[in-house]
Parts: structure tokens; C-alpha cells; sequence
């Protein structure tokens, strides 16, 4: 391919250019230098008209080394406004749950309430009754007299409930005591009860009475009839406050006001007994310890 240093060349060979041969020739090396400057162009323009069309994709930098980059997630376009009433109807859920679940606790209460007050009533009722029973055997003892041998009168015998006997004399408050200790031996805790009612409304200053007082509170006790066993216990103390049965009657009148729930009656007699007892005997101590134990009483 001729540059324009070749044309330059021929012409200074050729000579001055008077000569047809020498305008020929320059006309040549000027179109030879024009062709090899377009295909320069070309050559040149090539790639970019090439990347154009799409043929050649545009070649990547090399990137340089250094940490990958962390893709951060776009930000809540999300008003404030709204997520606040989502919230809020969040919260406004939660409030109706718990709400229920109260209703359902105070409907479980009520019914637990409803059945405590029955409980009561059927204990009120079922006292009633015991008291009718007391009275009625009462009246009973009053009526009845116990069996004695003619050729041993101090001998007692058990009073018959079922039956009226024919009316005899009164018997004695030792052939009473006798007889409700024989009764209460085998488990005949109302015919005991009756006798000991006897003893203690026809006898009430004779020892027996006032040891019959307290056999008459264990008559009871054993029966569960809490409070005209306290009633009997008291009657105890209140006729001798300082005899030998004194102590237990303190022990056994407050495990009688403990089953009828009155604490402060059931710890005062407890502070008494300590008081009038110091030194207990061993069975006496261990039936104080468990009625203590039962539930603890103020210390002041």
C-alpha cells in the first residue's frame, strides 16, 4: 500500500510534472494514499460499529480485589400510619382474648361459689339436725333406767333405746357413769350420750357429773358433733377448771373449734392448755403436737 513519502518519491524519479506520464503518476499515488487512508477508517471504525449492532457485547472491566458487596434490603415503603392501625388491631385481638378467658374465670368462680354456699346450707342443715337428735335423746334418758341385778345393784347394765322400760326409781349417777362407760366400750355412742345426759342434768355437783361432762364431750367428739362437744367440754372447765381432765378437754376443744372453722377460739384454747400444762404426759403432748400442727396460730 503507498504512502504519501512513496508519491512523493515517484515524483522526484519522474521529474518535474510537464509530462503526461508524470501527472499520471501523481494522480495515482494520491488515489492509492486516499484508499489506504479509508481503510484505515475502517479498520478503525470497525469495532464500534460492531458493538452497535450487538454483534460484539461490550467487554467488563476487570474489577478489583476487595470485599463482595452486601445486598441491603430496600426499605419498608410502608407508611407510618399504617403499621401503626395493624398494630393497633393487633393489640385489639389480644384484649378480646383475654377478655374471654376472664369471663370463662368468673363463670368457674360463680359455680364454685354456688357450690361452697350449697356445702354450707347441707352443713347448717345436717347441724340442725344433730341438734334435734341431742334433744330427742334427751328426752329419751328421761324416760329410761338402767337394768340392775337384785342381788348386785351396783351392777350396770346398758339402757335400751328401742324399748320403754317400766318406770323403776331413778338410778344412781355411779350406775349413769358406769353405764356410759359400758356404752361407749362397745360403740353405742347414743345410748352413752344418753346416759351422760342424765348424769350431768340430774347430778350436776356429784363428781360423776362433772367427769360425766367431759365423758359426754368425747361422746360427742367421736361423732363428730363439733359443737355440743365444745358445748360439753366447756361445761367441763367452767365446773372444774383445775381437775384432772381439764388439759385434754383444752386439746379436744380446740380440734372441735378447728372443725368448725373458728380459729381464734381454736388457738386460744390451744394457749391455755400450754399455760395450765407445762409438763404433759407423753400421749397428752403427742395429741397436743397434731393439733397444733394442723394449722399455725398467731404468736402475739
Amino acid at each position: 500500500m503507498a504512502t504519501p513519502q512513496v508519491a512523493s518519491t515517484i515524483s522526484s524519479q519522474i521529474g518535474t510534472p510537464t509530462s503526461r506520464a508524470a501527472k499520471r503518476a501523481l494522480r495515482l499515488g494520491s488515489l492509492l494514499s486516499l484508499v489506504a487512508l479509508g481503510a484505515g477508517l475502517m479498520l478503525t471504525a470497525e469495532p464500534a460499529w460492531a458493538q452497535a449492532r450487538g454483534a460484539n457485547p461490550p467487554v467488563t472491566a476487570p474489577k478489583k480485589g476487595g470485599p463482595t458487596p452486601v445486598a441491603v434490603p430496600p426499605i419498608s415503603a410502608e407508611p407510618i400510619s399504617a403499621r401503626l392501625i395493624i398494630r393497633l388491631e393487633q393489640v385489639e385481638r389480644q384484649a378480646a382474648e383475654l377478655t374471654g378467658r376472664i369471663e370463662v374465670l368468673e363463670a368457674l368462680l360463680a359455680k364454685q361459689q354456688a357450690s361452697q354456699d350449697r356445702l354450707v346450707q347441707e352443713l347448717e342443715a345436717e347441724r340442725a339436725n344433730q341438734s334435734a337428735v341431742i334433744v330427742s335423746g334427751s328426752r329419751v334418758a328421761e324416760m329410761t333406767t338402767v337394768e340392775s341385778s337384785p342381788a348386785a345393784p351396783a351392777d350396770a347394765q346398758a339402757l335400751v333405746g328401742d324399748e320403754v322400760p317400766a318406770p323403776a326409781p331413778p338410778a344412781g349417777p355411779d350406775t349413769l357413769f358406769t353405764a356410759a362407760q359400758l356404752a361407749l366400750q362397745r360403740g353405742d355412742y347414743l345410748t352413752a350420750e344418753s346416759n351422760l345426759t342424765n348424769l350431768v342434768a340430774n347430778f350436776p355437783t356429784a363428781p360423776e357429773g362433772i367427769e360425766g361432762r367431759w365423758l359426754l364431750g368425747e361422746a360427742r367428739f367421736v361423732q363428730s358433733a363439733w359443737g355440743p362437744a365444745a358445748e360439753a367440754y366447756l361445761s367441763y372447765l367452767d365446773a372444774a377448771p383445775q381437775g384432772r381432765r381439764a388439759s385434754e378437754s383444752l386439746v379436744r376443744l380446740a380440734g372441735a373449734f378447728g372443725q368448725l372453722g373458728n380459729a381464734k377460739m381454736r388457738c386460744s384454747a390451744l394457749v391455755e392448755f400450754k399455760r395450765r400444762t407445762p409438763n404433759p404426759d407423753p400421749t397428752l403432748k403427742a395429741r397436743a403436737d397434731a393439733e397444733v400442727a394442723r394449722s399455725p396460730c398467731p404468736t402475739t
